[in-house]
């Protein structure tokens, strides 16, 4: 997928069409999945993770600017999702 098939899914997207986005989960999947699995070493709480980051990724997509910055703000949501439940399993 090139970068203007990339950002045009991504304009879709915030066109409200959900079957843009699922291709660029598709994507993508791969690279969040083996960062959040870096960071737990567990398959099922890595796919949790990566799941609740494409979920933040979707609902605050119109806050990104540039959409040819998709993948470094995918990145830093998921570090953050990671960081989110490092926090919380501490406390527990």
């Amino acid at each position: 997928m090139s970068k203007m098939d990339e950002q045009r899914l991504l304009s879709e997207t915030l066109g409200g069409r959900t079957e843009a986005f699922e291709q660029i989960v598709c994507r993508y999947q791969p690279l969040v999945c083996a960062i959040t699995f870096s960071s737990t070493g567990r398959v099922d709480l890595s796919e949790e993770l990566a799941q609740e980051t494409f979920i933040q990724a979707w609902k605050n997509l119109a806050q990104l600017k540039d959409l040819g910055k998709f993948r470094p703000w995918l990145c830093s949501i998921t570090r953050s999702v990671i960081q989110n439940y490092l926090r919380k399993k501490q406390r527990d």
